[in-house]
């Protein structure tokens, strides 16, 4: 029933997708006061929850900076409309997967993206879930002298190999997840080997995080890649057992974690290596069980809504998505599966891109002219969900809060929002029982990447090293 049920919000899905090409047609031209902004990201697929996720936070990030209470939803899971002073803004979401398939696709994300500036008007890009997509809309907007902000893709190549001016990688990057991770997993371990899927993220992932444990003592011992499609991980399990590790480092995401983990689960990894790497999102933790497979887990975590300490930002993040969603009426309550109860894994990031989109069309008085907007978003300074944030000059990367977490199991988190008639049925269970969630073990303040690509080199421009994060304090048993 299940499958039948996804299959039949796909074809949704699609046909309100044709819906949209139809009726929304160069909006900006109907008037001097639209701006209009366009996502493109996985509305339908494996990763249609990163999707849902960034364009959540987006929207309510975008809200809070401009002080706006309310948003329309013009169509379902892919368009909406604000008020701000006497401007509307329109948000066009566009899928970046091929009908019928579940991975994204570079080439689909360019027609999309083209097919938004080209007649929908926008002037303004967000996206990807994933970094190949990412990447090439990074030659769209560069093309089309569009500003582009990347949200939650977290290749550092894409502001290193493929950076212009018009790109900001607002999302935390492959060496912010190193610089916290790598520092903690090299305390666990001095030898350490990593599985990755071998496609652009993961090879990047490896590299940041091979360069920051070698700078903390330690040493990899292998590095074993396997296509992204895997679904038997035994050869790569046993390449990894052989190579005596003390300190296993997964690093994958999609519909095949959950697999490489009940594998991991299943050999006997726990008990020969310390597993650590980024901890995943809320809803795969809980509604596909991978928190079963994860034992003793720590490492490090982006962003969820219990690990920013003492930050009224967050605060209100959390207020406003309980309230909207006990109303079914989050921008979007899941393209096709179901939103997580409070504010998960990309939310904060897609926020932080909100808030500080929000922000550069303050200080242009609502223009989107890409030579302000870049003018008013480089060097940019503001607290957010996450804390602290700046937007770097040189190379359009953010200097931002991570986190260093433990998977526990919380009976008590979402009682304190809810109550069992403000929760769809998926989650109803949840309420008594209980979550898998992130419990708080410390702050790595000001995770600082380093500048590989420079858009403005001084005269004698010397390479910077990636900082060093200090030490995570031990967690208590």
């Amino acid at each position: 029933m299940r499958g039948k049920n996804i299959s039949g919000r796909l074809l949704l899905t699609a046909t309100l997708i044709a819906i949209l090409s139809l009726s929304t047609v160069n909006i900006r031209a109907q008037s001097g006061n639209e701006i209009v902004i366009g996502i493109v990201t996985d509305r339908t697929g494996a990763l249609s929850y990163y999707g849902d996720m960034s364009i959540n936070g987006f929207i309510l990030g975008l809200m809070y900076s401009l002080n706006i209470s309310s948003f329309e939803t013009v169509v379902p899971n892919l368009e909406w409309k604000l008020k701000w002073q006497d401007k509307t803004i329109h948000i066009i979401a566009a899928t970046n997967v091929p009908a019928g398939q579940q991975v994204p696709d570079p080439a689909t994300a360019t027609k999309a993206a083209e097919d938004l500036i080209q007649n929908k008007g926008a002037e303004i890009l967000v996206g990807c879930s994933d970094s190949p997509s990412a990447i090439a809309l990074t030659q769209i907007a560069e093309k089309y002298k569009v500003i582009f902000l990347v949200v939650p893709a977290a290749d550092h190549e894409i502001t290193k190999s493929y950076l212009n001016r018009y790109v900001f990688q607002i999302s935390s990057t492959t060496w912010h997840d190193a610089i916290a991770g790598g520092t903690y997993a090299a305390r666990l371990g001095k030898t350490v080997a990593f599985i990755a899927p071998s496609n652009s993220w993961g090879r990047s992932t490896v590299e940041a995080w091979s360069t920051v444990i070698q700078k903390n003592g330690g040493t990899v011992v292998a590095d074993i890649y396997a296509p992204v499609t895997t679904t038997d991980f035994t050869p790569y399990i046993q390449a990894l057992l052989a190579s005596k590790a003390e300190v296993f480092v997964p690093v994958w995401s999609g519909a095949t974690a959950l697999t490489l983990y009940q594998q991991i689960n299943a050999s006997g990894v726990y008990q020969k290596m310390k597993v650590t790497s980024g901890i995943p999102d809320l809803a795969t933790l809980n509604l596909l069980k991978m928190g079963l497979y994860l034992p003793n887990y720590e490492g490090m975590m982006k962003y969820a809504w219990n690990l920013p300490q003492n930050n009224p930002v967050n605060e209100w993040l959390v207020s406003k998505y309980v309230e909207l969603y006990k109303k079914k009426a989050l921008p979007t309550m899941g393209s096709v599966l179901a939103a997580f109860p409070l504010p998960d894994l990309f939310v904060g990031e897609g926020f932080v891109a909100g808030h500080a989109l929000g922000l550069a069309l303050k200080k242009t008085g609502g223009s989107t002219n890409s030579e302000k907007l870049i003018s008013a978003l480089e060097d940019l300074s503001f607290t957010s969900v996450k804390g602290d944030i700046k937007i770097r000059k040189e190379d359009h990367r953010t200097i931002q809060d991570m986190y260093i977490a433990r998977i526990v199991w919380d009976n008590t988190a979402l009682q304190k929002y809810y109550s069992e008639d403000d929760l769809p049925n998926i989650y109803k269970p949840f309420l008594k029982v209980g979550i898998f969630a992130p419990k708080y073990v410390d702050t790595i303040k000001s995770v600082t990447p380093p500048i590989e690509k420079n858009l403005y080199p001084p005269e004698a421009a010397q390479p910077q090293q990636p900082q060093q994060a200090q030490p995570a304090a031990p967690p208590q048993a």
